[in-house]
């Protein structure tokens, strides 16, 4: 099977790399009771999703090639990250290394990419009360909501409104499965 080639920003690996590997990992808390054997773990939710591989470049240019893929790592900020089996829609390349003295002809390294979320602006939708209900001035409630776009995850939603994944979900009972989320739908927030 032929994958496609990695991407970041405006740099196509001309030889996808030979290894990947996705890391998705929790904030914790530890709190240790003194005087006793008692610890509390908290989970503090998802922290950014990293990236990572080893590859080569071999043959003539390889150094030169090397470098294009240097210059894009010195261009500050996220962009997008095109990766032939996860999708990461932004990312910050956070690191290019070396793995030893690079030649003319070969130039192995090492690189990780750390997901970025922008933040979001979320749409202010009104509702008004129910006139069963309402006084007989009407009172206006205030729901923020997001509007699914290719890529979200409810995880990823969650973090960038600084969010419990589990909150988020209790307010989206209408959302029946919340690993499958499509483009368009409404999210409550």
């Amino acid at each position: 099977m032929k994958l496609s080639p990695l991407k970041y920003k405006n740099y196509t690996w001309p030889v996808n790399p030979r290894t990947y590997s996705l890391r998705f990992e929790k904030n914790t808390a530890v709190h240790h009771y003194p005087y006793t054997n008692i610890n509390e773990v908290d989970d503090t939710g998802m922290r950014p999703r990293e990236v990572s591989g080893e590859g080569e470049f071999i043959g003539e240019g390889a150094y030169e090639e090397f470098k294009k893929l240097a210059s894009i790592f010195y261009n500050n900020g996220p962009g997008p990250l095109i990766h032939p089996i996860w999708q990461i829609q932004q990312a910050i390349f956070n690191r290019l290394e070396v793995a030893q003295e690079p030649t003319p002809d070969y130039v192995k390294y090492s690189f990780s990419f750390i997901e970025h979320f922008p933040e979001v602006k979320v749409q202010e939708k009104k509702q008004v009360a129910s006139s069963n209900t309402a006084p007989k001035t009407q009172q206006k409630t205030t729901t923020k909501t997001h509007t699914v776009k290719k890529g979200d995850t409810m995880w990823a939603i969650a973090k960038r409104n600084k969010m419990n994944l589990k909150d988020l979900i209790a307010k989206n009972p209408q959302i029946k499965n919340p690993n499958l989320i499509y483009p368009g739908q409404k999210i409550n927030l």
